[in-house]
C-alpha cells in the first residue's frame, strides 16, 4: 500500500509555482492581504501581548506582527499566528470538509520563514499552496467533524499544514518533507473547549511555530516514523477515534486542487464563522422587512449540532464571549442594524436591550451533517412569522467578496498603524504577491 506520510512529501518536493491554477493563486492573493490586515488589527490584544512577553522571541531576521522588531522565525511565526487570530476576524478554508482557519496557521510560518530565507513571493504562494492542500487531502479523508470530537483543527491540522509550507520553502527532498510533516504530527493540538478564549488564537500561532520548528528539525536530520499519518496509531486515527477515517486511498495531489475548489472564505463579521450564515440572513430579512428589538417576541434559529457547536456562549458577558454567540449575533445584527468591530465591546454586550433581546433568541437542532436546510423563523408581537433559510454568507468562496470590500477591510483594520499612502502600497503589493521579491518589501507599520 502507498504510503499517505510519503506521497505527501513527495507532493511538497514537487510543487511548483506553475502547477497552481489561477483560480487558486487568486484566492492566496486575498488570503495574505486578508492575513496582513488582521495580524496588524491585533498586534495590541491581550493574547498578542501575553504570547509575547511569555516566549519572549529572540532577535532574528523576521518581523514581528509587520512592524519594525524582528526575531527569530518560530517566534514571529508563534506571535504573528496569535495575532492574526486574535479578533476571530481571519478567513477560513475547506468549508464544506472542515471549517479552519488556514491563513491564521499556514501565512504566519509562511512569512516568517521565508524572510529568514529570502523567499521571494512566488516561494510564498508556493509553500502557502503546498500547505492548503496537504491539509485538504487529509481532512478529506476524516468523515466525523472534528468539532464534534473536540479538536480544533485549526491547532491540528494546522501544525501538519505549517510544516508542509516551510518544508516547501526549505527545498527539502521528498524523504525529508515526508519527515517534516511527521515530526509536525506530534505536535499539533487544540480544542474546542477553548473557544471564546485567549487560548484559541493561541492555537494558530503554536500550529504556525510547530510547523516552521518541524520543518528545520527535519532539514536538520530529525528522524520521525514514515508512515505517521496514516499508522494505526498515527495521526489520523488519533484524531478519528471511532474510525471513522480513510488510510487506504491513494493520495490525489495534483489531480484535484482544494485551494480552488474551496478557497479561502473572507469574513466580514468579525465573530465565529459558525453565526455568518445566520447574519448574512439575518441582515437580509431586516433589510426586506424592517422590524426593531421591541417588535421581537422570539427568534429561533435552526442548524446541525455542527453549526451551534463553535458557538459555546448562550449567555456572553463581554467581548470575547460574544464572538462565539449565536444570541448576540441575532440581538446586535437587530439592534445596529451591523455587526462590526464597534459592536465587540463588553459595555454593548452588557447593555440592557442587547441582554434583553439575547434571551428571546432560541436554538434549533436539525438533522443535518452541513449547512443544508439551516434558517430562522423570526416571530413578532404582532403575530407575523418571518421564516428564512440561510444561503452561503458573502464572503464565501462561492460568494467572493467584491474587491472593494476587501480593500475596505484592509483600510480600517491598518489605518491605526499605517498612513493612507503606505496603506494602498501594501494592499496592492499583496494583491500581487506574486511579483514581490521578499517581505521586505512590504511596508513597516509604526506602533
Amino acid at each position: 500500500m502507498p504510503s499517505l506520510t510519503q506521497d505527501t512529501g513527495a507532493f511538497i518536493a514537487a510543487l511548483r509555482y506553475e502547477d497552481i491554477p489561477e483560480a487558486g493563486l487568486a484566492s492566496v492573493r486575498n488570503g495574505f492581504t486578508d492575513y496582513t490586515a488582521v495580524t496588524i488589527l491585533g498586534r495590541n490584544d491581550d493574547v498578542t501581548r501575553i504570547v509575547r512577553k511569555t516566549f519572549a522571541p529572540q532577535p532574528g531576521p523576521s518581523r514581528l506582527c509587520f512592524g519594525a522588531e524582528r526575531v527569530d522565525a518560530a517566534g514571529a511565526a508563534l506571535v504573528n499566528g496569535a495575532s492574526a487570530h486574535a479578533q476571530d476576524y481571519d478567513d477560513v478554508g475547506l468549508v464544506g470538509i472542515q471549517a479552519t482557519h488556514p491563513s491564521a496557521s499556514i501565512a504566519p510560518a509562511v512569512f516568517a520563514e521565508a524572510e529568514a530565507l529570502g523567499r521571494s513571493g512566488k516561494d510564498m504562494l508556493t509553500a502557502f499552496v503546498a500547505g492548503y492542500e496537504v491539509w485538504g487531502e487529509l481532512a478529506s479523508r476524516d468523515k466525523d467533524p472534528p468539532h464534534l470530537k473536540g479538536w480544533h483543527s485549526t491547532g491540528t491540522f494546522g501544525a501538519i499544514a505549517a510544516a508542509a509550507a516551510a518544508a516547501r520553502l526549505h527545498g527539502l527532498d521528498a524523504s525529508r518533507a515526508a519527515t517534516a510533516v511527521a515530526i509536525a504530527s506530534s505536535m499539533s493540538a487544540g480544542v474546542v473547549a477553548n473557544f471564546g478564549s485567549m487560548t484559541k488564537p493561541y492555537h494558530a500561532g503554536r500550529a504556525a511555530q510547530s510547523g516552521v520548528l518541524a520543518a528545520r528539525l527535519a532539514a536538520n536530520g530529525m528522524t520521525a516514523t514514515a508512515n505517521s499519518l496514516e499508522n494505526d496509531v498515527g495521526f489520523l486515527r488519533c484524531i478519528s477515534p471511532r474510525g471513522e477515517v480513510d488510510v487506504e486511498r491513494r493520495a490525489q495531489y495534483k489531480e484535484r486542487w482544494f485551494i480552488a475548489s474551496h478557497g479561502l472564505g473572507f469574513k466580514l463579521f468579525p465573530m465565529c464563522y459558525g453565526a455568518h450564515r445566520a447574519l448574512d440572513g439575518m441582515l437580509a430579512q431586516l433589510q426586506e422587512t424592517p422590524f426593531g428589538p421591541d417588535d421581537v417576541e422570539t427568534i429561533e434559529v435552526e442548524a446541525s449540532k455542527l453549526q451551534f457547536t463553535n458557538l459555546v456562549h448562550t449567555d456572553p458577558h463581554n467581548a470575547l464571549d460574544a464572538k462565539f454567540s449565536m444570541e448576540f449575533a441575532m440581538a446586535a445584527s437587530i439592534i445596529s442594524r451591523r455587526v462590526t468591530r464597534a459592536e465587540f465591546d463588553d459595555a454593548y454586550v452588557n447593555r440592557p436591550d442587547v441582554r434583553a433581546l439575547m434571551k428571546k433568541v432560541r436554538r434549533k437542532f436539525i438533522e443535518t451533517k452541513g449547512r443544508d436546510g439551516d434558517g430562522m423563523v423570526v416571530t413578532l408581537k404582532d403575530g407575523r412569522r418571518l421564516e428564512r433559510r440561510f444561503q452561503e454568507p458573502l464572503g464565501h468562496a462561492r460568494r467572493p467578496p467584491p474587491p472593494d470590500a476587501i480593500w475596505m477591510k484592509f483600510e480600517d483594520c491598518t489605518a491605526a498603524a499605517l498612513p493612507p499612502a503606505d496603506q494602498r502600497r501594501m494592499f496592492d503589493r499583496l494583491q500581487h504577491a506574486d511579483a514581490l521579491a521578499g517581505v521586505h518589501e512590504l511596508p513597516v507599520t509604526k506602533g
